[in-house]
């Protein structure tokens, strides 16, 4: 039991176990067909509130348990330490994620769709977890990364809440406060949250910014790239709207 909670960094102990193509593979199945559930049952959970806020509470509990594991777990091995931090970008989600559930605000809404969405899908194609399935971390990783994805999706099905061009500059603008944010934080302080660097030494961790131009150069190749996938985002939810592949709600502010 206690082998299963370990819960060390890879980056720290310099392990990385591999993933096999059923521990990477069916997650992704699950939440395409977690999707599917929300989509599908959209319009019986708008029917019921009294399901529909035992859904988003019990989500959210979830939500926070997995949430706060983490940190908690890495806290009792390292007490007092920026790995403690919650400064990566789905960590930072993961939170707004969490209060939308329960405040259903929609500028939080916008920022939790492009970041936690876009980030979400990323982290689940390209996972850097440093543990399989015989590991905490493994489900840890999978069904919070799942959840962050699935929440601004339940919202946009059974609540019709669908970005502006407004709501997208503004997430796009608070992205771009938090990237500054980091940036200074992780110069000052030898981190690499949201991994926006400036140390050259970084470069033996993460390799594959040289292939974009490196340290600094690499961080316009990440704007075009955000501000694609932002642009693509959008569209899609355009589509969506515009097709009435759900319904299109007027919000209201709680």
């Amino acid at each position: 039991m206690k082998q299963f909670f370990d819960y060390q960094s890879p980056y720290r102990t310099g392990v990385f176990l591999e993933l096999n193509l059923l521990e990477f593979i069916v997650p992704i199945i699950l939440l395409i067909f977690m999707i599917f559930l929300i989509v599908y049952f959209k319009s019986r959970i708008k029917e019921q509130p009294e399901l529909e806020v035992k859904i988003r509470i019990i989500t959210g509990v979830l939500f926070i348990t997995l949430y706060l594991s983490h940190f908690v777990l890495r806290f009792l091995l390292y007490g007092f330490d920026t790995i403690v931090l919650p400064f990566q970008l789905c960590s930072i989600s993961m939170l707004f994620a969490i209060v939308l559930i329960y405040t259903k605000n929609k500028t939080i809404y916008s920022f939790v769709l492009y970041t936690g969405v876009l980030g979400g899908i990323i982290s689940l194609l390209t996972p850097i977890i440093g543990y399989d399935s015989n590991y905490f971390r493994y489900y840890q990783f999978y069904i919070a990364h799942s959840l962050l994805i699935l929440t601004p999706i339940y919202f946009m099905a059974v609540f019709g809440f669908f970005p502006s061009k407004s709501d997208t500059i503004k997430s796009f603008i608070i992205l771009q406060v938090l990237a500054i944010f980091m940036l200074f934080f992780n110069y000052f302080n030898g981190t690499d949250f949201m991994f926006v660097l400036l140390d050259p030494e970084k470069l033996v961790k993460f390799p594959l910014i040289s292939k974009f131009g490196g340290i600094p150069f690499y961080l316009i190749w990440v704007e075009l790239v955000g501000i694609t996938l932002f642009y693509i985002m959008y569209q899609v939810t355009t589509i969506i709207r515009k097709f009435h592949f759900v319904d299109d709600i007027e919000y209201k502010k709680a």
